[in-house]
């Protein structure tokens, strides 16, 4: 699979997983995620999915320090509606990540090690999103507002032929390129993480 360099650029999360390590699914229960991964789940890179793994991993470096964050050990919450926006998209992403999923999720072996009914929509939270330990109840609001970095002009321009069908190829390549320069910023750019992502 070929993909954007900066890709690999971007910082990875690294977490202990206790249910993985139990069944042999990880060497001592380490789960490392990469940008791309976030990527194959989602199964594009945008600002959204760049915003879901920003909050992400500045949230769980809120809640756990220089701890690995523990997957299964944190519940999200989103303040959006499931269907509203990209609210649902942002939430399934950060679930990946933190193990957090809505009632269809693992509902654990003899009472440990659920997963179930750990995201959910419609919460009257500060922030757009809020991460919650659940072994002591620590948590870290955030909002995420990438508008201070805006695309290319030209990329506008460029998506009106796509959706009409009239771009060529090289039109097709540079819209992308050209998106993925502003997912490039908002990722790597980190003295402008304080201008889009809000802590509470």
């Amino acid at each position: 699979m070929k993909y954007p360099d900066f890709f690999d650029a971007v910082e990875p999360i690294k977490t202990f997983d206790p249910l993985a390590e139990i069944l042999g699914a990880a060497d001592k229960g380490i789960m490392t995620y990469s940008y791309i991964d976030m990527v194959k789940f989602a199964g594009h890179s945008c600002p959204t999915v760049a915003g879901a793994w920003l909050m992400t991993a500045i949230g769980l470096e809120k809640l756990y320090g220089k701890d690995l964050p523990v997957r299964g050990n944190i519940r999200v919450q989103m303040r959006g509606a499931l269907d509203e926006g990209v609210v649902g998209v942002i939430g399934s992403c950060i679930g990946f990540v933190t193990g957090a999923a809505n009632e269809g999720g693992f509902k654990g072996l003899g009472g440990r090690f659920a997963r179930n009914n750990r995201l959910t929509y419609d919460q009257k939270i500060e922030g757009s999103v809020r991460l919650t330990r659940i072994d002591n109840g620590k948590s870290v609001g955030l909002d995420y507002n990438p508008s201070s970095i805006p695309g290319n002009p030209e990329q506008q321009i460029l998506l009106q032929k796509i959706m009409q069908g009239s771009a060529t190829d090289e039109e097709k390549a540079r819209f992308g390129k050209l998106w993925q320069e502003r997912v490039k910023k908002i990722l790597l750019q980190k003295e402008l993480w304080p201008q889009i992502v809000t802590i509470f």
